[in-house]
């Protein structure tokens, strides 16, 4: 089975949190870890903030897990009590994201220590989150997969065609259609795109290959749609004018206006030819980036 890079990076991230927390012998490597795990994000932006989050509540609920512990270790009503201050200041702060970890250290802190000094084990699991978080940005940072842009164009021509000719077999020459190997291409694509690392230099390719897929999901929708209608559907003027300036000219039944199921038809079918246009010109515009950008 292929890895992912997100798995790939994961993994290394995980692996480096590890050796360095036994390196310096620190007491939970595995703290560390789930830090790194967490913070492995899709984008290096996306890690960074992931991890400030969980950097953020770590330390508050250090902070108040160490009061409340010296003050009154071990009392239900204080770690109730604690619990709420916690909760209170992350939204005050609007650290929403961090309530979840903040509070998690906070009862750790106040029911986990078994006799352990408070302050050196919150200092212990602020150094092994800070750890882990950098080492996921790091490893984000620098271990990037390939933007092939030539692949990318490619395959979008690939599927534009592939979906091109399911048009033309199932209006044209009226031919029944399988979608399932376009939609599958399709999604394979999206998971790859996905992968790729998104920086000021390609974010704007990146947003146009989404486009693209926007509109690969519209026309598989549509022909879906048109092939469970019944045969006897006609194609009107503005569509047909179209479709032979795509396929050149077919024979089709005469069409009469305003038929209701024709109305229908047609206008799924017109935002097939609408999405398959805006898909071509984008990738014209894709193509010309590309060699711009090489």
């Amino acid at each position: 089975m292929k890895l992912g890079m997100r798995n790939i990076k994961t993994a290394i991230a995980v692996s480096l949190s590890v050796a360095i927390s036994r390196f310096f012998n620190m007491e939970y490597p595995f703290y560390a870890a789930i830090a790194a795990i967490i913070s492995m994000q899709t984008t290096v932006e996306e890690s960074f903030k992931v991890g400030k989050n969980r950097m953020l509540g770590t330390i508050l609920g250090a902070m108040v897990g160490v009061i409340f512990y010296i003050i009154s270790p071990k009392n239900v009503i204080s770690i109730g009590v604690g619990i709420s201050i916690v909760i209170y200041v992350c939204n005050f702060l609007g650290w929403n994201k961090s309530v979840s970890i903040a509070g998690i250290v906070f009862c750790v802190i106040m029911t986990n220590l078994d006799g352990r000094d408070p302050i050196f084990y919150g200092l212990n699991r602020v150094l092994d989150t800070f750890i882990g978080i950098i080492i996921a940005v790091l490893v984000n940072c620098f271990i990037k997969p390939i933007n092939n842009y030539n692949n990318i164009e490619d395959e979008l021509i690939q599927i534009t065609n592939d979906l091109n000719e399911l048009l033309e077999n199932k209006v044209v020459k009226g031919l029944n259609i399988d979608l399932k190997k376009s939609e599958d291409s399709i999604c394979k694509f999206e998971k790859n795109i996905d992968n790729i690392n998104i920086s000021s230099k390609n974010e704007y390719e990146i947003k146009k290959i989404k486009s693209i897929l926007k509109n690969y999901k519209s026309i598989c929708l549509n022909l879906k749609i048109i092939s469970n209608m019944n045969q006897n559907y006609t194609v009107n003027n503005m569509n047909y004018i179209k479709l032979i300036n795509i396929y050149g000219k077919f024979s089709r039944i005469e069409y009469i206006e305003n038929r209701e199921n024709d109305i229908v038809y047609n206008y799924h079918l017109r935002e097939i030819i609408k999405s398959i246009d805006e898909c071509t010109t984008d990738i014209i515009y894709f193509s010309g980036e590309n060699k711009a950008y090489n």
